[in-house]
């Protein structure tokens, strides 16, 4: 599992700045409980961007009570903005009404990749 997902990050990742929406959908009412954001941490011109797309999503209904993992994505590289820089930009601290964790990842090496999907798995387990 752990190559297939580095796989699949650097596949979308590696190259350019992308960001993508993948969710857990609560199979009994058909809605999302999970939102994964992911963000180049090397890409500070487009850290803007990346903010406004998240706030864009999370005030959709759809998305209104789901558990947020963001993936601090370009972790190896040496201008990569830290967890703490990249919650400022985002603006998470903002967000209050549902659980969010912020997770260092960098795909190409599938470093941070079980920890953050752990911890939205253990999240979305303790909602009804």
């Amino acid at each position: 599992m752990g190559l297939t997902i580095s796989s699949l990050f650097q596949r979308l990742f590696g190259k350019k700045s992308v960001r993508i929406l993948m969710g857990t959908e609560n199979r009994a009412s058909r809605s999302p409980q999970g939102l994964i954001f992911v963000v180049d941490s090397n890409d500070r011109e487009r850290v803007n961007e990346a903010a406004d797309e998240l706030k864009r999503m999370l005030s959709e209904d759809e998305l209104r009570d789901v558990v947020i993992l963001v993936f601090a994505n370009k972790q190896d590289l040496p201008n990569a903005m830290s967890s703490a820089e990249l919650t400022d930009k985002l603006g998470l601290r903002e967000i209050r009404n549902r659980p969010w964790f912020i997770q260092q990842a960098c795909a190409t090496q599938g470093q941070g990749l079980f920890e953050g999907l752990d911890w939205l798995s253990n999240e979305v387990s303790k909602r009804p």
